[in-house]
């Protein structure tokens, strides 16, 4: 899992090298149709079983799913690779304070802390003056998209079964990309080599085999440790920014990411009581 949040914070740089030759549109739909397309192989056997449930949870998952990775990528065209991953991240903040909302889970003091935490350090990181700049607010967007998605999929994933779930939502992300393609006039065929390599790379290990170690990951290890691992994707993506993007960080920025990470740790740590569920079956 630890190579996953490797991998996902590397695909930070990839992605917005890719989206300078290529639409966000296009990307979008090869992404995760290609990503879906490996998916269904691997769960071609369950498909005849697949549920209402499945497809229903899925489709309404896999729509908020699209909204965040499309103001994700939208915003790595305007900030950089370290903001873009760090104010993400805020997503591991804010989902156990949603889901005690939406769920009724008990509430931890620590998760308000973090969250407060976490909004000192994000305007440390982002904050220009007195002007915020337009890809870090997309990135926050992006944030809270993760947050929705992530108490849905505790709300429907318990009783179904992960694999069909997941192809579900890579296919409607997928789709819903390729539907804004053709609206927008936006679809093009990759044509240089660095596309080509983003894509590859973010949908068959970036998302189709991630999504697959993560779901085995939460079957066999407790959610709180997986989360705690999770929290180091921003980390991988602030130095691959800084070795291979050149972001600079200014002694406040540095602060402010630090206080995401602490605040991500604070929010993290402890039992999990709220988030805790059964998986479902199979993967």
């Amino acid at each position: 899992m630890l190579g996953v949040t490797a991998l996902w914070g590397w695909t930070y740089v990839v992605v917005q090298d890719a989206i300078v030759l290529i639409s966000v549109q296009a990307f979008l739909a090869y992404r995760f149709l290609g990503a879906a397309a490996v998916v269904g192989l691997l769960q071609a056997r369950e498909m005849s079983c697949m549920t209402a449930r499945e497809v229903r949870g899925g489709a309404v998952a896999g729509g908020v799913l699209f909204v965040g990775y499309a103001l994700q990528t939208a915003g790595l065209e305007h900030t950089t690779v370290s903001n873009a991953a760090f104010i993400t991240g805020l997503a591991v903040v804010l989902t156990p304070l949603l889901a005690a909302l939406v769920l009724r889970t008990p509430h931890r003091p620590r998760q308000a802390a973090g969250a407060v935490l976490a909004l000192i350090g994000l305007s440390l990181l982002t904050l220009t003056g007195l002007s915020v700049n337009r890809g870090d607010i997309l990135m926050l967007g992006c944030a809270l998209s993760f947050t929705v998605q992530n108490v849905i999929l505790a709300c429907v994933g318990p009783g179904t079964h992960t694999g069909l779930l997941t192809f579900v939502q890579l296919t409607v992300v997928g789709l819903s990309g390729l539907l804004w393609t053709v609206v927008t006039g936006a679809l093009t065929a990759p044509a240089a080599q660095s596309v080509w390599l983003a894509l590859a790379v973010t949908a068959i290990p970036g998302s189709a085999l991630a999504f697959f170690i993560k779901t085995k990951a939460f079957a066999t290890s407790s959610p709180g440790r997986i989360a705690l691992i999770m929290a180091m994707e921003p980390v991988f993506a602030g130095l691959c920014g800084y070795w291979l993007s050149g972001d600079t960080f200014t002694g406040l920025n540095l602060g402010g990411a630090a206080l995401i990470m602490c605040a991500i740790l604070l929010a993290e740590t402890g039992e999990r009581r709220g988030l805790t569920r059964d998986p479902g079956p199979g993967t």
